[in-house]
């Protein structure tokens, strides 16, 4: 209630019941964690027909959108948590329907938003939800280097974001190593820090755990699905009396 009550204040209606929202928009963006997605759907079918849905819930696939949501406009999309500050990375993929321009519209207030398959959006369910997480890891190891080496708290937290962001900038007009090389010099400290940085072979356990977040993902992605046709294929037999079975 305190969230609602905050979320109030920016001119936001808040409704504690979810039929009245679905009954009065057009757009329903669905944020809810993914072992509950199914079944409040399956509760709302009826109301949402006809309406544009955008679902930010990992795991579960348009396909199993479709099956529940008839005459739907169904999209995925995956955010990362750089939303807040308007500078997200949005995945958003479903078949482009009349309103997939608005939906892009709605979402590009919060970001860089790209079309992508499905498949990629699942694998950037890492690449982009997920490695913030693993950045911020790194800049609290940067900072506590600088900490150790005795920069100021004030100094040391904004010396490496600010290169960080620099960087970033860089990094999307010029070529990685051409960056590097560029600040290397013979003999410099710079590549005493890249020798000792290599020997210790962070950037292979970078790359290896983000793979092995990937591998981990699809043993999910794959467990969830099963699960998922169980609770709609038991949906669709209550709802119209058929004769599906399940095994």
């Amino acid at each position: 209630m305190q969230t609602a009550e905050l979320v109030k204040k920016l001119g936001v209606n808040v409704f504690l019941n979810n039929e009245k929202v679905v009954r009065d928009a057009d757009l329903i963006i669905v944020t809810l964690k993914p072992y509950i997605v199914i079944n409040v759907l399956n509760s709302l079918s009826n109301l949402l027909r006809g309406k544009i849905v955008v679902s930010a819930a990992s795991l579960i696939p348009l396909s199993s959108y479709v099956s529940i949501l008839k005459d739907c406009e169904v999209y995925r999309i995956m955010p990362n948590v750089n939303v807040e500050v308007n500078k997200g990375f949005i995945a958003l993929s479903g078949n482009k329907g009349d309103n997939a321009k608005l939906v892009e519209e709605v979402f590009s207030m919060l970001g860089d938003v790209v079309w992508v398959d499905e498949d990629v959006l699942n694998k950037l369910t890492i690449i982009s939800a997920s490695i913030p997480a693993l950045i911020v890891e790194l800049i609290d190891a940067m900072e506590l280097a600088a900490l150790y080496l005795g920069i100021p708290h004030n100094l040391a937290r904004r010396a490496v974001i600010k290169s960080l962001i620099g960087t970033a900038e860089l990094a999307e007009i010029k070529d990685l190593v051409s960056i590097r090389n560029s600040i290397i010099t013979p003999r410099g400290i710079t590549i005493k820090l890249l020798r000792k940085y290599m020997n210790l072979n962070i950037k292979s356990s970078i790359m290896e755990t983000l793979i092995y977040a990937s591998e981990e993902l699809d043993k999910l992605l794959e467990m969830f699905n099963k699960e998922n046709e169980k609770h709609i294929i038991t949906n669709l037999n209550v709802k119209d009396n058929s004769s599906i079975r399940i095994s």
